[in-house]
């Protein structure tokens, strides 16, 4: 969430994120986190909001919304084409990951045995 968040508000943007609801909590406790804390480096209160629902229902309404600008996701292949089909009758930009499981950055430095692992 912080990665996509990060860009977004660091530019002037507000955000709505969807949480998964598989893992929402974890979403949940960021957000709390953000909230409670006065460091000037967080983004200010008000500038994100957070949701939480079926992505059938809730995802769906955000997506289809003529008042979203640009919609970021990471999950299936499946869900990225139904937000490609409610997008696009308003134009609204997407950015999709799609198919990826837990993808991390592995450093030049990094034990490559260790990284494999996970």
């Amino acid at each position: 969430m912080a990665r996509k968040l990060a860009p977004a508000l660091v530019t002037g943007n507000t955000c709505v994120v969807k949480t998964s609801e598989v893992t929402p909590l974890t979403c949940a406790r960021i957000t709390e986190l953000w909230t409670e804390s006065d460091d000037a480096a967080l983004p200010p209160k008000g500038t994100y909001s957070v949701i939480t629902g079926l992505g059938s229902t809730v995802g769906a309404a955000l997506v289809s919304s003529p008042l979203v600008d640009i919609v970021s996701m990471t999950g299936s292949v499946a869900t990225g084409k139904s937000i490609m089909k409610s997008a696009a009758e308003h134009m609204t930009k997407v950015s999709l990951e799609l198919g990826g499981k837990a993808p991390a950055i592995v450093c030049a430095d990094a034990d490559l045995d260790l990284a494999v692992k996970g």
